[in-house]
């Protein structure tokens, strides 16, 4: 299996650990919305207070590269992933 494939795959088996271990449910996105930037989505139960499922939407992105120093973690993004990440209007928070 081809590195970043690797990497890819670890990526989503560690959201999948801490969203299971949170109580909330981890899919990963159709290839569409893989192409829009979108590449799983984290929702929750809806209780009796709400309309819908909390819902957030992810852009994945994994590295063996140290990004990390004491007080930030600086990752070089293409301008494609940054543009959609600051789209202002969705229907759910994208990180």
């Amino acid at each position: 299996m081809d590195i970043n494939l690797q990497k890819e795959e670890f990526s989503y088996a560690y959201i999948y650990t801490v969203t299971s271990a949170a109580g909330y449910s981890f899919q990963k996105s159709s290839r569409i919305l893989d192409v829009g930037g979108i590449d799983a989505t984290i929702t929750g139960t809806v209780s009796d207070d709400t309309l819908y499922e909390p819902q957030l939407d992810l852009q994945v992105k994994s590295t063996s590269l140290d990004v990390q120093s004491e007080e930030v973690i600086r990752y070089p993004l293409k301008i494609k992933n940054y543009n959609e990440l600051r789209k202002e209007r969705t229907v759910a928070p994208v990180f």
